[in-house]
């Protein structure tokens, strides 16, 4: 990672960030130890929190909770819960969703981290390019079923917070969301390595539209909450590994941030004190490390975007999904 990409000093989350006892979080895309989500959910539990561990099945949420524990047993019993979710599957998203707000009291954050880069072009059973609809439909899916426990937990306890990991691989500019064929382009061929990068970039892309958008309706129907968009960095995951072995530049990898310095800025975003101290400058904003505000690609401050993709989004879950909810 170059230096280029790191604007703000590196903190403690340790000492930083206060006790969260009471708190409840969801972290997805959790599962794996040398991935950010793992170190994301480790430390809001090491701080206090009951953290729902996101993976694509419940073996893999509880090996992960298994590892967290050996490691650090001031974790107490109970803080770490498996949380089973196929983000390419929006019924099953849905139904998690429903079933968190019917069993849990509240939730003070959501990290909405989970990521996929597909090696082509593929639909899922819904017609949907499956990097944009697990990257960004089911996370705006998630997010709005989640509402109505983000809003009731903000009422009583003012500070809630959504974040989107959005590493900002750029696509090509002039990016439109007015339709199922703009969440579906090529953006050059079906299965080159470019062209998965950018469609890759263009889900994350919407991941921050998606971000400042849900600001605004917070704003309006007065829920106390902050959401950010978060780039970690370049980290050294099984992820960026298999990209560089892709790329045939394993050394790209050199200088990158380990996972657990890669989940600082997305700690930052999701708990850090002046997050929501100084909530008018960070709510809809665009973090990078280690939590720093940066102005994201041109396409991202566009002033239109942000409304004609949730009219798209919900058009196209809708679509799919009878009774789907969302913030108005």
């Amino acid at each position: 990672m170059s230096r280029e990409e790191i604007r703000g000093p590196k903190w403690d989350p340790e000492t930083e960030i206060p006790s969260l006892a009471g708190k409840v979080a969801i972290v997805t895309g959790a599962n794996s130890s040398d991935g950010i989500g793992y170190h994301i959910a480790l430390q809001l539990a090491l701080k206090g929190a009951k953290v729902y561990v996101g993976a694509r099945n419940t073996q893999k949420a509880q090996a992960a909770i298994k590892e967290m524990q050996q490691d650090n047993t001031a974790i107490l019993a109970g803080k770490l819960v498996p949380l089973a979710m196929d983000l390419g599957d929006l019924e099953q998203v849905r139904r998690v969703a429903r079933g968190f707000v019917a069993s849990e009291e509240r939730l003070d954050i959501l990290v909405n981290n989970a990521g996929l880069l597909p090696r082509r072009l593929d639909k899922d059973k819904y017609g949907v390019s499956v990097s944009f609809s697990t990257n960004h439909l089911a996370p705006f899916l998630f997010t709005n079923e989640l509402l109505p426990l983000l809003k009731k937990t903000s009422d009583v306890s003012p500070g809630v917070r959504v974040l989107s990991s959005s590493m900002h691989a750029m696509p090509p500019k002039g990016a439109r969301f007015d339709s199922l064929a703009a969440f579906n382009q090529e953006l050059g061929g079906t299965d080159d390595f470019q062209s998965n990068l950018n469609r890759y970039g263009l889900s994350k892309l919407a991941n921050i539209l998606f971000t400042r958008e849900l600001q605004k309706r917070f704003d309006s129907a007065c829920i106390a909450a902050v959401t950010v968009a978060v780039h970690p960095g370049g980290v050294r995951t099984a992820g960026s590994t298999n990209l560089a072995t892709q790329l045939g530049d394993i050394g790209m990898l050199d200088n990158s941030l380990t996972a657990a310095d890669g989940a600082l800025t997305p700690l930052f975003g999701a708990a850090h004190p002046i997050v929501w101290k100084e909530r008018s400058a960070y709510g809809g904003a665009y973090l990078v490390p280690f939590g720093a505000i940066e102005e994201p690609s041109e396409d991202a401050q566009n002033a239109d975007l942000p409304k004609e993709l949730w009219a798209t989004s919900e058009q196209v879950v809708q679509g799919v999904l009878e009774s789907a909810m969302f913030l108005g």
